[in-house]
């Protein structure tokens, strides 16, 4: 399963395990998944070999490992650099039953988190683990932040230039419309065959289509480059997701979806722009039918969890390619034909402003699933 959030959230660690010793293995798992209320929830993944190890990092990925220095076929120290190679914002915690000072000194300039004995206690494995998980955490938001500053200055520049030329594009592109128009009234006079008629309308129809995918994708980049003040009106975000999905409900019997409404009556009204958020859901809610080529399911549910108000749009389509994941909010980066590359960049602003958080997870061949979490504001 691939992954990729935009905003603040709680991390869910993953921890790999590689130790060929079966019962400390279970013991580690069983202490870092032991329930605490005061740190994140933890999944662990395992492997007996520093070959497996690596294996399972590449695919799965992987946030904080516990490796054995004593491994079957491969020194933990020297282990250190491929798994940081493979996951570069993870970090290594290395155990051993014997220790030395030349070993300790050894890990930590291989680039361990930290050195550990099999003597140790639970809390002190637990609070070593959390350590690293914080460290990583962190590495990840300065990535996201600068990832983000970047963004938003290069948006910052294109804005003003978009706005300027904005009204110089509208025009011809709204006497090329008028012309089509007219175009198609004079086909229409014309005293020639049928066919001949035909393929004159087919092409002045693919003109047509391309012009108003610039006008779109004008749209949409000024939407993204000028700034707007927020809205601050209470929206029932369930009724408003509703009406978007009766919008798109002839669209959907045309193509072969099949829609599973799951909206909360109560709890989802929040303090928002009606409009913005609008168009968040009309976004997730068209690229999840667009995934789904052949037909198939679109679920989406409407969620009162705490102070916040959860959206949450999946599909069973194609999923999204893993050298994608990392880039579905960039402006301008599209994996399909037709795409602006704008519409996620959009959703990721309007979230923002909002001050919610937006989660995206995939598996190539099993569709996508999105959640948007928007504080109630209440």
């Amino acid at each position: 399963m691939l992954s990729v959030t935009s905003g603040a959230q709680r991390r869910a660690g993953k921890v790999l395990i590689v130790d060929d010793n079966v019962d400390l293995v279970s013991q580690l798992s069983a202490v870092l998944l032991a329930p605490a209320s005061d740190s994140a929830p933890l999944s662990v993944v395992t492997a007996a070999r520093g070959a497996e190890a690596l294996v399972l990092a590449k695919r799965e990925g992987f946030d904080v490992a516990i490796v054995d220095v004593k491994l079957p076929d491969v020194s933990g120290i020297d282990l250190i650099a491929q798994l940081k190679d493979a996951c570069p914002f993870s970090e290594v915690v290395l155990i051993t039953g014997f220790a030395s000072v030349d070993a300790a000194i050894s890990a930590l300039r291989s680039g361990a988190f930290a050195f550990t004995l099999k003597s140790f206690r639970p809390e002190e494995l637990i609070s070593t683990v959390q350590q690293a998980l914080m460290k990583v955490q962190l590495k990840v938001e300065r990535r996201s932040l600068e990832k983000r500053a970047a963004d938003a200055e290069a948006l910052s520049a294109m804005g003003a230039l978009a706005l300027n030329l904005a009204h110089e594009i509208r025009n011809p592109l709204n006497a090329a419309v008028l012309q089509l128009h007219l175009l198609d009234r004079g086909v229409d006079k014309l005293e020639c065959d049928r066919d001949t008629k035909d393929a004159l309308k087919k092409r002045a129809a693919i003109v047509g289509d391309e012009i108003g995918r610039l006008s779109r994708l004008l749209t949409e980049f000024l939407e993204l480059a000028r700034p707007r003040a927020l809205g601050r009106e209470p929206v029932h975000v369930a009724r408003l997701v509703a009406d978007v999905l009766d919008l798109y409900r002839e669209t959907a019997d045309a193509r072969g979806i099949a829609i599973i409404r799951d909206l909360a009556a109560d709890g989802t009204t929040l303090l928002g722009d009606a409009e913005k958020l609008k168009q968040v859901v009309l976004n997730l809610v068209v690229n999840a039918m667009e995934a789904m080529k052949q037909g198939g399911t679109l679920s989406v549910r409407v969620a009162s969890e705490a102070d916040r108000v959860e959206i949450s749009v999946s599909d069973t389509g194609s999923g999204i390619p893993p050298e994608a994941i990392e880039h579905v909010f960039d402006p301008f980066f599209t994996t399909k034909e037709a795409g602006t590359g704008l519409g996620l960049s959009i959703v990721r602003k309007i979230v923002d402003q909002h001050g919610g958080e937006i989660r995206i997870e995939t598996e190539p061949g099993r569709g996508a699933h999105v959640r948007v979490a928007i504080p109630s504001g209440k």
